[in-house]
């Protein structure tokens, strides 16, 4: 068995990286770019709260969503007349072509929240992906109230229920 020794000489690299970069001319011929034509870079991006006024839009579509729940900042706006478009939700984009979404909803007394649940999924999806490009890859939808569309009314100082009940058909 013959043991190796290791030659002092053999340590050096042999190659430089940066021994080509002083020995190259600075000058750059453009024709030489003209050949090589390179593809403009184009970039869509979507801002996540883009993405949470979708979800809260289409969420309130569908019937036994009464409406989406609020933050205190959400009560201000509305207290001052503006409304806020996305109030109840909170988007994260995950990556260029997916996103995660958590709603807060006010369920409507007597509706089902599984069936509920598989609509907002199915209708929230859909738009963001066709609007935004964007799959929800994620969801979580927290029921946080149940209300009647007369306590909703009545909660908010409103006469008139949205079926008209309390509108003067008496």
């Amino acid at each position: 068995m013959t043991q190796s020794t290791m030659n002092p000489t053999s340590t050096k690299s042999t190659y430089d990286p940066y021994s080509s970069m002083d020995s190259q001319d600075k000058s750059y011929d453009l024709s030489e770019l003209d050949d090589t034509k390179s593809e403009p870079v184009y970039k869509l991006v979507i801002n996540e709260n883009v993405v949470e006024k979708i979800s809260s839009l289409a969420a309130q579509k569908i019937d036994g969503i009464i409406d989406m729940k609020g933050n205190v900042l959400s009560r201000i706006q509305e207290g001052l007349g503006n409304a806020d478009k996305t109030k109840g939700v909170d988007a994260d984009i995950v990556d260029d072509s997916n996103a995660k979404i958590d709603l807060d909803v006010i369920l409507e007394y007597g509706k089902s929240a599984p069936d509920v649940f598989d609509e907002i999924k199915k209708v929230v999806g859909e738009d963001l992906k066709d609007m935004t490009g964007l799959n929800v890859v994620e969801m979580t939808v927290n029921v946080v109230d149940v209300m009647t569309p007369e306590e909703y009314a009545q909660k908010n100082g409103n006469n008139n229920s949205d079926d008209g009940q309390n509108g003067g058909s008496n």
